[in-house]
């Protein structure tokens, strides 16, 4: 095992140049699937902020006292997706109305008494914000006594709806093209790699070494080429986001989880990468064999003579 590990090292310097190509092949094919990843979470934090500002207002009659209020309060706290409610008075919500709209003072001297309703803030839990549960429980509190209105933006609320569902198709069709590619990209680079040094796995194959003792130091060096890579990506990831962060804070980089997963996929791309050429190579060179089996014997003997 000690051997293979050398093996693996020493053609890992050995072939600098190759392994540099590799190594900045599969930085940049990681490199774009976490930018795409990125971005996914960065998507999913803004849906989730607009998720977090959807409320649902209930407009009181002004004829409703104080026990009809509390009354509703309580009714409408039993709805099931409800997760707490708040009620605003009259003169509260003229305070919040001018407090808004304290940049046009003068509109506010045109109101000789207040003309704003009592109100019931709800607010849903973040699994029933949906369209379809929005409007099941805004049916649900029409049903109640002293409801004049209910406003929770149900056209906004829907459209909304549409382009999560837009986004997230467009967002699984590029993630699949950009999955596929790097597989494609990272798979043929190592093959190259693999098949530069296609007359030293010959030899050993003609040696009588087993699979097993050829196959794995071309796989170790293709896991250490994931392995640099990823991180390698993952680092410059990491200072690309610090500095949008300094423009737009809300931006988010990605979890530890997610950073992980980034350089387990890249170990992996090397990994198959160099597991399914060596495979290969070792398949052609025996087809060779097989079918010239006097002419290819003599050039390795003399190849093996010659070293």
């Amino acid at each position: 095992m000690i051997y293979i590990i050398q093996e693996a090292l020493k053609g890992f310097f050995k072939n600098k140049s190759m392994n540099l190509i590799t190594v900045g092949i599969i930085t940049i094919s990681i490199f774009i699937f976490g930018l795409f990843i990125a971005g996914t979470a960065n998507l999913l934090n803004v849906i989730k902020l607009a998720e977090d500002r959807i409320e649902m207002i209930v407009y009181l009659n002004d004829n409703l006292d104080e026990n009809g209020i509390k009354l509703l309060d309580e009714q409408i706290s039993t709805i099931l997706g409800v997760q707490n409610t708040e009620f605003v008075s009259k003169e509260q919500a003229l305070e919040n109305f001018k407090k808004d709209m304290s940049e046009n003072s003068p509109l506010l001297s045109a109101f000789e008494s207040n003309p704003l309703p009592a109100s019931i803030k709800v607010t849903v839990s973040m699994a029933y914000k949906t369209p379809e549960y929005l409007k099941e429980i805004s049916n649900k509190i029409n049903l109640f006594g002293g409801v004049e209105d209910i406003d929770y933006g149900s056209e906004w609320i829907d459209d909304l709806d549409r382009l999560i569902k837009i986004l997230f198709f467009i967002d699984i069709i590029l993630g699949i093209i950009i999955t596929l590619s790097s597989v494609f990209v990272v798979f043929n680079t190592i093959r190259l790699t693999v098949y530069a040094r296609k007359e030293q796995i010959d030899i050993m194959d003609l040696v009588g070494a087993t699979e097993t003792y050829i196959e794995l130091p071309y796989i170790i060096e293709g896991v250490v080429h994931g392995l640099f890579g990823s991180v390698i990506s993952t680092l410059i990831l990491y200072s690309l986001f610090s500095f949008i962060q300094t423009r737009i804070p809300n931006v988010i980089f990605l979890n530890s989880s997610l950073v992980f997963f980034l350089i387990l996929f890249g170990m992996i791309l090397g990994f198959t990468g160099s597991f399914m050429s060596v495979k290969q190579c070792m398949n052609e060179i025996r087809e060779m064999k097989r079918l010239e089996p006097v002419g290819r014997r003599k050039t390795v003997e003399r190849s093996v003579k010659g070293k």
